[in-house]
């Protein structure tokens, strides 16, 4: 369970990536804990995508034991992909995202709980420094760049269009 102190220093450094993504122009919004929100959460929405659809960045420390780790803290950006998966589709899409996230730099394509696709990569950010805004800036935008590259693959097998197979194979020529 995180402290107080914690708590605080992450609501700190999530106005701080805040100032830095307004400064970029993307629309944020910095949500406080709460009894519905465990854990600060700091959204941003980027480029809609190939298809008009609006996409949304979230932004999360992920809560460590203070005792065990000090010297870093993991911030979490994560993204759903703006479509839904087919139920019968479900295996294809996750045969698909093997093979995708073998080819990211950062990050990976999974399905959550509910079914939704999404795109996470933890940050590790040493606890003795801030954020830097051309390391958040690079990030993002390779962060993105794996989003547009892979979305339009990943919805034709999802909404049911193509299989795996298919897929897999025009991404090996």
């Amino acid at each position: 369970m995180l402290t107080e102190l914690a708590h605080a220093r992450h609501l700190a450094q999530l106005g701080q990536l805040k100032e830095i993504l307004d400064e970029a122009e993307l629309a944020t919004n910095l949500l406080e804990k709460s009894e519905a929100i465990p854990l600060h959460v700091l959204m941003a929405g980027f480029q809609e995508d190939s298809q008009g659809r609006d996409r949304f960045l979230h932004f999360s420390f992920l809560p460590l034991n203070d005792d065990e780790i000090v010297a870093i803290q993991l911030l979490q950006i994560y993204s759903t992909l703006p479509f839904h998966l087919q139920a019968d589709a479900r295996e294809d899409v996750a045969a698909l995202l093997l093979e995708i996230n073998t080819r990211l730099p950062i990050g990976h394509f999974g399905v959550n709980e509910e079914g939704e696709i999404h795109y996470r990569y933890v940050y590790s950010l040493s606890a003795s420094r801030t954020f830097e805004s051309d390391e958040v800036l690079e990030i993002l935008t390779l962060f993105v760049y794996m989003c547009d590259m892979f979305a339009n693959h990943i919805e034709q097998v999802a909404s049911g269009e193509a299989k795996a197979e298919q897929v897999i194979q025009a991404l090996r020529a």
